[in-house]
């Protein structure tokens, strides 16, 4: 994620600062890289997109029940979902939601029919 901020525009990294503390970043663990792997090996996202099996299994090895992404097309689908989810199953990690973030913002509320 860090590497990533780099190339983002500022305004990208003051909103990143402004509502993240630095030390709630989660460090990438070896088991983090082993998992990444199993998705890398499983084909869950093309090879050139390592670093989006890495976020998700970032997530997974830290059991959070979501990932918030805006890529639709190598992690917020229902899709990739499956695929990693499938591995996750296999290697013992609990499900994890991929979502945009609007989801969180309006996901959870009922609307009169």
């Amino acid at each position: 994620m860090i590497d990533e901020l780099v190339k983002a525009p500022e305004r990208v990294r003051e909103l990143m600062r402004a509502s993240f503390d630095v030390e709630d970043v989660l460090d990438v663990s070896v088991e983090m890289e082993e998992l990444a792997a199993a998705y890398m090996a499983q084909k869950v996202v093309p090879a050139a997109f390592a670093d989006d099996a890495q976020h998700v299994a970032v997530c997974s090895v830290a059991r959070l029940d979501y990932l918030v992404s805006w890529n639709f097309k190598h992690l917020a689908n229902v899709r990739r979902e499956s695929g990693f989810n499938a591995v996750n199953l296999l290697q013992g990690y609990p499900p994890v939601r991929i979502v945009a973030p609007t989801f969180l913002i309006h996901g959870h509320e009922e609307k009169d029919l």
